[in-house]
């Protein structure tokens, strides 16, 4: 009967031991893969507003050559 029970308790122990090995594993998984996401979205969002600066000073650009007569710095040669 304490035999029994001794192996009872090291078989769950070990069990729950093992369990917790796995269950970590995929959770540290998971959180690998979030982290990845989220650099990701962070790159996109730099990009985006990189892109955004650009349209930007082009717009001004392109408004202030209208009112010069001097299409983006480039004169008519003949």
């Amino acid at each position: 009967m304490v035999n029994w029970f001794c192996g009872f308790l090291w078989g769950s122990g070990t069990t729950l031991l093992l369990y917790s090995l796995f269950v970590g594993k995929r959770i540290q998984e998971e959180q690998d893969k979030a982290t990845k996401c989220i650099y990701k979205y962070e790159e996109y969002r730099r990009k985006i507003r990189t892109l955004e600066y650009q349209k930007h000073e082009l717009e001004k650009k392109l408004e202030s050559s209208k009112y010069s007569g001097d299409y983006l710095g480039f004169e008519e040669t003949k």
